[in-house]
């Protein structure tokens, strides 16, 4: 899974900013698959699953929403911190923000990326 991650990560790279947010929205879309087909037990799922996935980020069920924004070590080092669901899960950005303005722009940025590698045609 670590190399399909990294693989569609490499190819989003041009998408995103930075390389850590193309992991993430490839990390996101890989789970998605994951989530949606579950774990391939016959010849036919795994075949089903390999398709789906070299098509991916194109038709990508990832959703992601931001469950929160939120301050880490206030006294220390200030920063905050994006957290995403896709589904059940929980994907936690791994950037530091120094407001809460520039980590919302970065999920306005992020979404509007992710969206649009999986809606491109």
């Amino acid at each position: 899974m670590r190399d399909e991650i990294a693989q569609l990560a490499k190819a989003l790279e041009p998408s995103f900013t930075a390389s850590e947010d193309a992991e993430l929205a490839a990390t996101m879309m890989v789970m998605a698959l994951r989530y949606e087909l579950g774990r391939p037990a016959t010849e036919a799922d795994q075949l089903r699953y390999q398709a789906a996935l070299e098509r991916l980020p194109k038709g990508s069920t990832a959703t992601p929403s931001v469950v929160i924004v939120s301050p880490y070590d206030q006294k220390t080092d200030p920063h905050w911190r994006v957290t995403f669901t896709v589904g059940p899960s929980r994907y936690e950005s791994s950037r530091r923000f120094g407001s809460m303005a520039e980590a919302e722009t970065f999920v306005s940025d992020f979404l509007a990326r992710l969206r649009g590698e999986i809606n491109r045609p």
